[in-house]
């Protein structure tokens, strides 16, 4: 049974829907005995300042919590940073991650050249969906190299099948392997880990993001044990599918998920 849910946005995101402590009270009623918020900081991709947290009040509401809660779950310090391969960008995320206690450190690649393909509109640079699909990818590849270390996990791997026209349903690991194989080695090289994501469930994909085929071959290649997360943005979507991320985990040969405290990654045996 996974315990922990490593991936949660409150009504402190930009899109969140649900407050801080009712999503603290959700967990204890799951019987979780780990939650990591990670609110959104995506920091130079709009111009009205949406979706960069208020981190000095998200940390003062957290502390809050963790003391009030203490006795009843843990809760852990986290961020999604939206990266991005420009300069202004990198340099804020260099000082930011630095400045602030994070426990964890979610890497997501929200944007390709500042556009998100959750609009339909994004689409419409590219002929078909396999090389919008290649230049997300691409750009993936370019922040895994460019950040280093300076996250820990690469969020939903394959964030933009859930928006492309066709899905997943046209994906194969072959299709990509050259850009993919080089992505999940650059992760690996820097101690990083993926996530197994389980919004793609909700999002009527089948599979978590990553799909299932990257999940696999990221163990082939030698990567550590991922980190899991709902993704949620209310309460009724926290550690949704979290029997189905375990079959996956299993699957594809892992037997601990992620952990991480402090910046450092501790391994939970999900079966106790």
């Amino acid at each position: 049974m996974i315990k922990c849910d490593c991936h949660l946005h409150s009504d402190l995101s930009t899109d969140g829907i649900s407050p801080m402590e009712e999503e603290v009270l959700r967990a204890i009623d799951l019987g979780l005995g780990t939650l990591c918020f990670t609110e959104h900081n995506d920091y130079g991709t709009n111009p009205d300042g949406s979706f960069v947290v208020d981190t000095d009040r998200y940390y003062s509401l957290f502390s809050s919590l963790k003391e009030k809660y203490a006795d009843r779950i843990e809760l852990l310090f986290g961020i999604e940073a939206g990266l991005q391969p420009t300069d202004g960008i990198i340099s804020y995320f260099t000082d930011y991650l630095k400045d602030h206690p994070f426990d964890f450190i979610i890497g997501s690649s929200h944007v390709v050249k500042n556009k998100d393909p959750y609009y339909p509109v994004f689409f419409e640079d590219y002929p078909d969906d396999d090389s919008a699909y290649r230049a997300y990818f691409e750009e993936e590849l370019e922040n895994a190299s460019i950040y280093g270390d300076m996250y820990d996990s690469y969020g939903h791997l394959d964030y933009i099948l859930r928006y492309g026209r066709s899905g997943n349903k046209g994906f194969s690991y072959e299709k990509f392997a050259d850009v993919l194989d080089a992505l999940l080695k650059e992760i690996i090289k820097h101690g990083n880990v993926i996530e197994i994501n389980t919004a793609g469930f909700r999002k009527g994909m089948g599979q978590p993001n990553p799909h299932i085929d990257i999940i696999r071959r990221y163990r082939e290649l030698g990567g550590l044990p991922p980190t899991i997360g709902s993704d949620a943005h209310k309460t009724a979507d926290m550690a949704a599918d979290f029997e189905r991320a375990e079959q996956i985990l299993l699957e594809a040969g892992f037997r601990t998920y992620s952990v991480f405290r402090s910046r450092k990654r501790y391994e939970i045996d999900p079966a106790g």
